[in-house]
């Protein structure tokens, strides 16, 4: 598995906090976080501002969280597409839910495997969090 390669991809992309929880001679797992800047959360409230009334309860988990959890999971996407191709390895991806506390970033798991390898990222994330 391409580990390094990887983790230089995810660092160029100036994801935070990049850690390895699980890994064997076929797959990768790994945690991260993805920050938003100034720009992405103007651009989410100035939204949800067109949305819904400014501070409500509709604003914050109809509109303002989901335009921030929408972006950060397509630009996510978007890198592990890059690292699938690039590398030529199988990738799946889990985004955890934001809330209030958390509106600053989205954390994320990706698992990447070697073609062929049948593993998938719930048995993988499962089999860490009981090791925990």
């Amino acid at each position: 598995m391409q580990e390094s390669q990887i983790i230089k991809i995810l660092n160029e992309n100036e994801l935070s906090e990049i850690e390895v929880l699980k890994k064997d001679d076929d797959f990768v797992l790994i945690n991260f976080y993805f920050d938003f800047d100034k720009d992405v959360e103007a651009a989410a409230k100035a939204y949800a501002d067109d949305e819904s009334t400014a501070g409500s309860e509709e604003w914050m988990n109809e509109f303002y969280l989901p335009y921030l959890y929408d972006y950060a999971n397509d630009e996510v996407l978007e890198i592990v597409e890059e690292i699938i191709e690039d590398l030529d390895v199988e990738g799946e991806m889990m985004a955890f839910q934001m809330n209030e506390k958390t509106a600053g970033y989205v954390q994320f798991m990706v698992l990447f495997n070697e073609e062929g390898c049948d593993v998938a990222i719930e048995e993988v994330v499962k089999e860490y969090m009981n090791k925990k």
